[in-house]
């Protein structure tokens, strides 16, 4: 989750040129200024058990100066840039996250990402392994 709040921070300030930070991150008179926070929406296995996936939704917020009130106005022109595409770095290469159901309600500009990722298998012998096959197939 840390990984796609860091892609998505690196992205949005690279892309608008506006300071942008992890949620929650002290940062004292600097405008204008977005917030990106993060959090776990669910996961489903798919491809027969063999890979995850996982829904983040993500929020931004804005502050464009201290009266805020310009915030609607900073967080609709992120739009455009979300729909390129969010860079992102892994250990196994690089990505592209797409955003999805881009939304900005209120003084928030929300979207979610979806994550597939492989399933780790088991740590087993090889004994085990064929009792569970001979079982799964052979009704032993």
């Amino acid at each position: 989750m840390k990984a796609i709040q860091d892609a998505v921070t690196a992205y949005l300030q690279k892309a608008t040129g506006v300071r942008t930070v992890a949620d929650r991150t002290r940062v004292a008179g600097e405008y204008p200024l977005l917030a990106v926070a993060v959090r776990e929406d669910g996961t489903v296995l798919v491809d027969g058990g063999r890979q995850a996936e996982h829904t983040y939704r993500v929020t931004v917020t804005a502050a464009s100066d201290r009266n805020r009130d310009e915030n609607t106005a900073l967080l609709s022109s992120l739009a455009p840039c979300l729909l390129r595409g969010v860079p992102m770095e892994t250990a196994g290469g690089s990505r592209t996250l797409h955003p999805l159901d881009v939304k900005t309600e209120g003084e928030e500009l929300t979207f979610s990402l979806e994550l597939c990722v492989p399933v780790p298998p088991e740590e087993s012998t090889g004994e085990e392994a064929t009792e569970t096959m001979g079982t799964l197939h052979l009704g032993v």
